[in-house]
Order: structure tokens, then sequence, then C-alpha cells
């Protein structure tokens, strides 16, 4: 009897957390609408209130889940809901002008430090729940790096700082958590996950897979393709190559395997495809306003820049796809089981407007970011208010409120993951160790531009394992692209080519995320998948080199002869790499014959003359012999 009366107590406990926790979401994506319109709140205050809602956002959010399952762990979530609400008040108050310039005079008192630690610790503490451990530790390990810097070998040594200095600088100054980095989350990223959730809270997530697979099912391989472009189409929105993958992976994994692609294969193309979702424009999972910020670089301009790159690893994974198809004789789907294309867009088509709207407000006018987003939502509100009403004969109350709460719950690993890298900015920062590595680098590498471009590849690898990847790409830019830039590659160049492979940290082992999310759906070995999905995602390994080397293929401040050669030249390196490594066209290649696709491919990385002549001869012949040579030769 007893127990039995604990649990309406429980059931009416966990129904008012969950009341709670919904209306906090929906005023904290309300606040990021209202601060895109008005900028009557300072940026600091900004900055504050925006990682403070996300503290509780997270801890009420943990208290629903456990509410009637774990009393000890709700309660201990509660008491960090309280603190989490103290350090609110005490932040936003100690963030007021009067504060900020009372403090630029004396430095923090006792209490500023206490409570910055604090701050530090449960950001810490929240990024290693929600994120992962990997950003956690990279983040005590500068922590420790500016505290012990007299320790530190000559090389990478410093005068190293207090406790009360370390926590001054990354608790309460605009230079770390509350920095560039959280101040992207806090505009740009937010705005842009309450835009994809509205999305996808109208239909339009389903529209876009519908018209992918009615576009591409006929071709062999055709549900394959359907992820290639349904994913290339959401994953800019989003923002998040894993969400990308959980999103489009539930409907185009099982219909790989169900015509004849092993389950391996089949996660590994949702990976990759995914995972190219945040480096084609025009959003970019938001990184691309967030590079604007960090270099000066308008947006129009990186996105042009982008646009090729983008295209080419699509590509690529296109004409993967499509060999192995042709390799294992797998059929196209049947036409009785597609959508029809035009029916798909006579129901639908009003999705795609929301998306034209945003496009042409980015480049046709030039207006900002945040600007472009709020007509884009607006444009989508309308839309959803006219098609409920026609449908339903209602108001779409109960979309858009489940859009706020999710976008606020999505927003909490983003946004702690930018405070977290907001740490380690924060000490690169103020140890110089910036300017350590860039002459490390030099130093290694003798000045050797690839064996620099190698080392930084795999420094943006490793410092993009297991991070969201705004926050990978703010911390890959903050150590390698100033390396780049003095190596002599133009900065568009550089900061593109530190965010392409801190993005492919998604698809590399042994920390694939991508590829272990698309495993867990497609029931395969998450270790093959992850094998499968860094060698379909290969391309995406040369592409950085190509424009490293060759700047013309970002189109911005070339010849037009210039970078149409590159184009060219960038396109059948790409083909080449699709080709070596599935190691099928028109028949079965042998490894000679893929390993020298492969080298063509490289050669024709260079700007050289005679590595364009000798790519191009190789991958002639080679073509040559499969369509027109001897069958028994492969």
């Amino acid at each position: 009897m007893q127990a039995n009366a604990a649990n309406p107590q429980k059931s009416g406990a966990a129904k008012v957390i969950g009341r709670v926790l919904a209306v906090l979401c929906v005023l904290v994506s309300l606040f990021h609408i209202f601060v895109a319109v008005d900028s009557s709140i300072s940026v600091v205050q900004q900055r504050v209130i925006h990682v403070m809602a996300i503290l509780l956002v997270y801890f009420l959010t943990n208290m629903d889940k456990l509410a009637g399952k774990s009393k000890w762990r709700t309660l201990v979530n509660g008491v960090f809901f309280i603190l989490a609400v103290v350090l609110a008040v005490y932040f936003i108050k100690g963030n007021t002008l009067s504060a900020l310039s009372q403090r630029g005079v004396r430095g923090i008192s006792q209490t500023d430090m206490v409570f910055g630690i604090i701050l530090i610790v449960t950001i810490l503490y929240v990024g290693w729940r929600s994120v992962g451990p990997a950003l956690t530790i990279l983040s005590l390990i500068f922590l420790a790096y500016a505290y012990f810097g007299r320790s530190m070998p000559d090389i990478i040594a410093h005068k190293g700082y207090s406790v009360k200095k370390i926590t001054d600088y990354v608790a309460w100054t605009s230079e770390s958590i509350f920095g560039s980095c959280i101040g992207a989350s806090a505009s740009f990223v937010a705005l842009y996950i309450i835009f994809g959730e509205l999305l996808n809270s109208f239909g339009a997530g389903q529209f876009f897979i519908d018209i992918a697979y009615a576009l591409t099912g006929r071709m062999k391989g055709g549900p394959a393709e359907a992820s290639v472009v349904s994913s290339a189409l959401m994953g800019s929105i989003n923002g998040s190559a894993v969400a990308n993958v959980v999103t489009t992976g539930t409907f185009t994994i099982p219909l790989m395997k169900k015509v004849g692609y092993s389950p391996e294969f089949a996660g590994a193309v949702e990976a990759v495809a995914s995972t190219g979702g945040q480096i084609l424009p025009p959003v970019m999972g938001a990184a691309a306003f967030v590079m604007a910020d960090l270099t000066g670089i308008p947006y129009s301009t990186i996105i042009i820049a982008a646009i090729v790159p983008g295209l080419l690893y699509y590509l690529s994974l296109g004409i993967a796809v499509y060999l192995q198809a042709c390799k294992k004789g797998l059929d196209s789907e049947e036409a009785s089981r597609l959508p029809v294309v035009k029916e798909v867009l006579k129901k639908g088509w009003y999705h795609a407007i929301p998306i034209v709207v945003l496009i042409v407000a980015l480049l046709g006018f030039g207006l900002s970011p945040n600007t472009s987003a709020i007509y884009a939502m607006a444009c989508l509100l309308v839309i959803g208010l006219i098609n409920t009403l026609r449908k339903e004969k209602r108001l779409p109350i109960k979309e858009i409120g489940e859009a706020l709460v999710s976008a606020a719950k999505t927003t909490v690993p983003v946004a702690i993951a930018c405070a977290c890298a907001g740490v380690v900015i924060g000490i690169v920062s103020m140890t110089g160790i910036g300017v350590k590595f860039t002459t490390i680098v030099f130093r290694v590498s003798g000045g050797n531009l690839f064996a620099m471009l190698l080392m930084i590849m795999l420094a943006c690898i490793i410092m993009g394992m297991g991070l969201p990847s705004t926050a990978a790409y703010i911390i890959a830019a903050s150590i390698g692209a100033p390396a780049l830039i003095q190596a002599g590659i133009p900065l568009i160049a550089a900061h593109l080519f530190v965010f392409y492979f801190a993005i492919m940290s998604f698809i590399t082992p042994p920390v694939a995320m991508s590829a272990y999310a698309a495993s867990g759906i497609a029931k395969s070995s998450a270790g093959k998948t992850g094998l499968l999905a860094f060698m379909l995602g290969l391309a995406g390994f040369v592409i950085p080199f190509f424009y490293a080397y060759r700047p013309a293929l970002l189109l911005v401040g070339a010849p037009a002869g210039e970078a149409i050669w590159c184009v060219i030249v960038a396109t059948i390196a790409t083909v080449n790499m699709s080709v070596a490594v599935i190691g099928y066209l028109k028949k079965n290649l042998n490894p000679v014959f893929r390993i020298a696709l492969g080298a063509a491919a490289l050669l024709l990385v260079l700007p050289l003359t005679w590595g364009d002549i000798a790519g191009l001869a190789i991958s002639a012949a080679v073509y040559a012999y499969c369509f027109f040579g001897n069958k028994k030769l492969a």
C-alpha cells in the first residue's frame, strides 16, 4: 500500500518537473530569438545568460529523466540546479557595466574567485556528462599547463600563473568561457538549431528524405544515394553530424541493407554522408558564421570558397556508392516502391521556401546570419500556420512548443562544448602556446609545407575527436591556423583546412562518432563500420591538401582560367580516389591499378606542370584499360 501510495507522488513530482522544464526551454529559445532582433542587452550579458540558462536546462532535464526512478540522483541534480541558479544570479550581477568597471580597477575578490572556480568545475563536469570525457580532459590538460608552466620543457615553458589569475582570466573575462566560442553559440548556433527544429517539427526533414529517395531511387544503389543527398540537405542545417545520422539514418540504413549492402557498408555510407553536411554550404552546421566572426572574412566569401570542396566530397561518396552497387550486382529499386518526384513536390514543395528565403537573405541581400535566420523562421512559421489551419483547422501551438523545447535541449551539448573550448582558447591566449605551436611545427617540419600540413592535419583530427563540430573547429583554428598562415597559405584556405580535418575526426577511428552512431542503427560492427567510413571518406582527406597547394580551387580572388583548371583537376583526382577505394570500374581492379589511381590523385594535388601531366596520363591509361582493355588482365 505504501509503495502504491508513493507512486502517485512520484508521478506528480515528475509532471511538475516536466512542466517547469518545458517552460524553461521555451523561455531559453525565445531569449535567443529576442537577442537576435534586439541589442539592448550587452554582448557579455548575452553570453552569461546563455551559459547559465544552458546549465539550468541541463540539470532540470536530468531531474526530469530521473524523477520517479532514483530519488537520490534526483536530489543531487536538484542541488546542482539550485547551485546553477545561485551561479546565474551572481554572474549576471557581476557582469553589469558598473561591476565590470570596478573589477577592471581592483581585480576579482576572493568571493569572485570562489564562484569562478565553481563555474569552471561545473562546466567541465557538465561537459563530461553531456559531450563526453574528451573535451573535459583536454580542458584540464590546458588548465594544468597554465599553472605548471615553469615546469614544462623549454620549448613550451612559460612563467606560470596562480589559481587566482587563471580563474580571473577564464571565468571573469570575455576571452575564455565567455569569449567568442560561447558568443557564437549564443547567437548563430542556438538560432540555427531553433530553425532546424522548427523545420523538423513541420515535416521538412521527411520531405527532404522523400525527395532525395525519389530522385535517386532508380539508380543502382538508390537508397545509398538517397542517404548521400538527404544527408547533404539536412546536415548543413542541423549542426551535428551525429544528429544527422540519427535523423536520416533511421530511414536510409535499413533500405540500404534491404537492397543488398552489408550492414557495415550501409552504416559507413550514412556516417560519411552525415559528416559531410558540416562542410557543405550554406549553413555548414553554423561553422561558417563562426569562421566569419573569427577571421573577419565576409560570410558570402566563405560559402563561395567552401562550395567546390563540399561538392567534391559528395561526388566522391556518390561515385563510391554507385561503384559498390555495380561491383555487388545490386539492382535499382522497383519503381512501384519509390515515391514520385512530382507527387512529393506537390505535397511538400512549401518546405523548401524557408531554405530559399535563408539563402537569398544571406547571399542575395547580404543580411547578417541572425537577421537571415529570423526572416527564414518567420517564413517557416507563416507556412506552418497556414498549412496546419488548412489541414487540421487548428493553430500549430503544439509543433512550435515542441520545437522550442527540443531546440533548448539540443543546444545544451553544443553550448557546453563551446564553453569548454573557450577554456582551451583562453589558456592558449594567456600562455602564448599558439605561437609556440607554430614554432614547433616549423622546427619539426624543417619548413617543408607537406610535412607541416600533415602535422596540422593530425593535430586537428586528434583535437576534434569526440567534440561537436563548432567546438572542434574553434580549437583547431586557434592552434593550427596561425602556423598555416605564417607558412604563406591564404587566411581562408588555412581556416578551411583546419575546419575540414576537425570535422573528419567524426569518421576517423578510434573515435569515429558518426560511424559508431550509424553502426548502432545498422546493427553492425562498430570497428568495421568506422574503418569503412574512413576509407569511403578518403577523398575528404585529400581535398584540403588540394586547396592548400592550389587556393584557386576556392574560387576566391583567382583568375577564372586557373580556377576552372583547378576544379577540373580536383574532380579527376576525386574520381580517382573513389575508384581506388572501391576497386571497381566496369571490372574488378587489381591492387596495381588501384595504387596507380591513388598515386595519380596525389600527383594532381601538387601545383606542378609535370605532376598534372603525369597524373592525367596515369588516369587516362587506367580508365582506357578499364573500358577497352583485356578483361582477363583484371
